[in-house]
Protein backbone atom coordinates (compact mmCIF):
# COMPACT_ATOMS: atom_id res chain seq x y z
CA UNK A 1 0.00 0.00 0.00
CA UNK A 2 2.53 2.80 0.51
CA UNK A 3 4.66 1.50 -2.21
CA UNK A 4 1.27 2.50 -4.29
CA UNK A 5 0.95 5.75 -2.55
CA UNK A 6 4.63 7.02 -2.70
CA UNK A 7 4.73 5.71 -6.78
CA UNK A 8 1.46 7.80 -7.43
CA UNK A 9 3.16 10.94 -5.72
CA UNK A 10 6.21 10.45 -7.46
CA UNK A 11 4.24 10.61 -10.74
CA UNK A 12 2.82 14.02 -9.76
CA UNK A 13 6.08 15.14 -11.01
CA UNK A 14 5.37 14.00 -14.18
CA UNK A 15 1.95 14.79 -14.30
CA UNK A 16 3.12 18.51 -12.97
CA UNK A 17 5.58 18.30 -16.67
CA UNK A 18 2.60 16.94 -19.03
CA UNK A 19 0.66 19.88 -17.81
CA UNK A 20 3.43 21.96 -17.90
CA UNK A 21 3.72 21.30 -21.59
CA UNK A 22 0.34 21.52 -22.22
CA UNK A 23 -0.06 24.57 -20.24
CA UNK A 24 -3.13 23.14 -18.65
CA UNK A 25 -4.41 24.04 -15.39
CA UNK A 26 -2.83 21.80 -12.61
CA UNK A 27 -6.88 21.37 -11.13
CA UNK A 28 -9.82 19.17 -13.87
CA UNK A 29 -12.46 18.93 -11.03
CA UNK A 30 -14.41 16.88 -13.64
CA UNK A 31 -11.53 14.56 -14.29
CA UNK A 32 -10.64 13.88 -10.63
CA UNK A 33 -14.91 13.26 -10.18
CA UNK A 34 -14.11 10.38 -13.07
CA UNK A 35 -11.32 8.96 -11.31
CA UNK A 36 -12.75 9.25 -7.40
CA UNK A 37 -15.97 7.48 -8.98
CA UNK A 38 -13.78 4.60 -11.06
CA UNK A 39 -12.34 4.09 -7.29
CA UNK A 40 -14.91 3.89 -5.67
CA UNK A 41 -17.09 1.50 -8.20
CA UNK A 42 -13.35 -0.46 -7.98
CA UNK A 43 -13.37 -0.19 -4.29
CA UNK A 44 -16.78 -1.76 -4.06
CA UNK A 45 -16.26 -4.88 -6.02
CA UNK A 46 -13.42 -5.11 -3.32
CA UNK A 47 -15.44 -4.92 -0.36
CA UNK A 48 -14.30 -1.44 0.72
CA UNK A 49 -16.86 1.53 2.01
CA UNK A 50 -17.29 3.96 0.09
CA UNK A 51 -16.88 7.07 2.01
CA UNK A 52 -13.22 5.78 2.71
CA UNK A 53 -12.21 4.99 -0.62
CA UNK A 54 -13.59 8.67 -1.81
CA UNK A 55 -11.39 9.41 1.23
CA UNK A 56 -8.44 8.29 0.17
CA UNK A 57 -8.50 9.50 -3.46
CA UNK A 58 -9.66 12.87 -3.01
CA UNK A 59 -6.15 12.64 -0.78
CA UNK A 60 -4.26 11.24 -3.58
CA UNK A 61 -5.65 13.97 -6.01
CA UNK A 62 -4.99 16.42 -3.47
CA UNK A 63 -1.26 15.54 -2.67
CA UNK A 64 -0.51 15.46 -6.41
CA UNK A 65 -1.92 18.90 -6.83
CA UNK A 66 -0.07 20.36 -4.29
CA UNK A 67 2.71 18.81 -6.16
CA UNK A 68 2.26 20.08 -8.92
CA UNK A 69 1.59 23.92 -7.41
CA UNK A 70 5.03 23.93 -5.94
CA UNK A 71 6.68 22.48 -9.25
CA UNK A 72 4.49 25.01 -11.60
CA UNK A 73 5.46 27.79 -9.22
CA UNK A 74 9.39 26.76 -9.16
CA UNK A 75 8.97 26.80 -12.75
CA UNK A 76 7.32 29.93 -13.05
CA UNK A 77 10.37 31.77 -10.47
CA UNK A 78 12.55 30.21 -12.52
CA UNK A 79 11.13 31.18 -15.88
CA UNK A 80 11.35 27.46 -17.41
CA UNK A 81 10.30 26.04 -20.62
CA UNK A 82 9.20 23.62 -22.17
CA UNK A 83 10.44 19.94 -20.87
CA UNK A 84 11.56 17.44 -23.73
CA UNK A 85 11.66 14.33 -21.52
CA UNK A 86 7.65 15.00 -20.34
CA UNK A 87 5.34 11.79 -20.83
CA UNK A 88 2.33 11.95 -22.20
CA UNK A 89 -0.22 12.59 -19.94
CA UNK A 90 -2.88 10.02 -21.57
CA UNK A 91 -1.17 7.74 -23.54
CA UNK A 92 1.85 6.92 -20.50
CA UNK A 93 0.86 8.73 -16.93
CA UNK A 94 -2.57 7.98 -16.85
CA UNK A 95 -2.49 3.89 -17.56
CA UNK A 96 0.34 4.12 -15.19
CA UNK A 97 -2.27 5.77 -12.52
CA UNK A 98 -4.81 3.80 -13.06
CA UNK A 99 -2.38 0.71 -12.16
CA UNK A 100 -1.52 2.62 -9.05
CA UNK A 101 -5.33 2.69 -8.32
CA UNK A 102 -5.99 -0.92 -8.60
CA UNK A 103 -3.02 -1.75 -6.70
CA UNK A 104 -3.38 0.69 -3.93
CA UNK A 105 -7.37 -0.50 -3.73
CA UNK A 106 -6.14 -4.71 -3.73
CA UNK A 107 -3.96 -3.53 -0.81
CA UNK A 108 -6.67 -1.51 1.13
CA UNK A 109 -8.65 -4.28 0.76
CA UNK A 110 -6.56 -7.15 1.59
CA UNK A 111 -5.76 -4.90 4.84
CA UNK A 112 -8.65 -3.32 6.07
CA UNK A 113 -9.03 -4.95 9.08
CA UNK A 114 -5.72 -3.62 10.41
CA UNK A 115 -6.18 -0.25 9.15
CA UNK A 116 -9.03 0.21 11.21
CA UNK A 117 -7.79 -1.04 14.17
CA UNK A 118 -7.85 1.35 16.67
CA UNK A 119 -4.59 -0.20 18.32
CA UNK A 120 -3.07 -0.58 15.35
CA UNK A 121 -2.70 3.31 14.53
CA UNK A 122 1.23 3.47 15.98
CA UNK A 123 2.15 1.02 13.32
CA UNK A 124 0.15 2.47 10.53
CA UNK A 125 1.69 5.79 10.68
CA UNK A 126 5.48 4.34 11.12
CA UNK A 127 4.96 2.18 8.23
CA UNK A 128 3.85 5.43 6.28
CA UNK A 129 6.92 7.40 7.30
CA UNK A 130 8.80 5.55 4.75
CA UNK A 131 7.89 7.49 1.71
CA UNK A 132 10.50 9.17 -0.55
CA UNK A 133 8.05 11.11 -2.12
CA UNK A 134 8.40 12.89 1.18
CA UNK A 135 11.87 14.19 -0.43
CA UNK A 136 9.93 15.39 -3.18
CA UNK A 137 7.07 17.60 -0.82
CA UNK A 138 6.61 16.68 2.86
CA UNK A 139 3.60 18.56 2.70
CA UNK A 140 2.15 16.11 0.05
CA UNK A 141 3.08 13.05 1.60
CA UNK A 142 1.08 14.05 4.58
CA UNK A 143 -1.79 14.89 2.64
CA UNK A 144 -1.82 11.39 0.91
CA UNK A 145 -1.11 9.38 4.01
CA UNK A 146 -3.72 11.37 6.03
CA UNK A 147 -6.87 9.16 5.73
CA UNK A 148 -5.21 6.17 6.78
CA UNK A 149 -3.95 7.84 10.20
CA UNK A 150 -7.34 8.11 11.03
CA UNK A 151 -10.02 5.10 11.90
CA UNK A 152 -13.05 4.52 9.69
CA UNK A 153 -16.03 2.75 11.74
Amino acid sequence: MRQAIDQRLLLAQDVARAKWNAKAAIEDLPREEVVIAAAVRQGAALGLPEAWTRSVFRAQIEASKTVQRALYARWQADGAGRFDDAPDLAKTIRPELDRLTTQLLRAMADNQALLHDRERAGDIAAAMRGLQARAVNEAAAEQAVAPFLVSVD
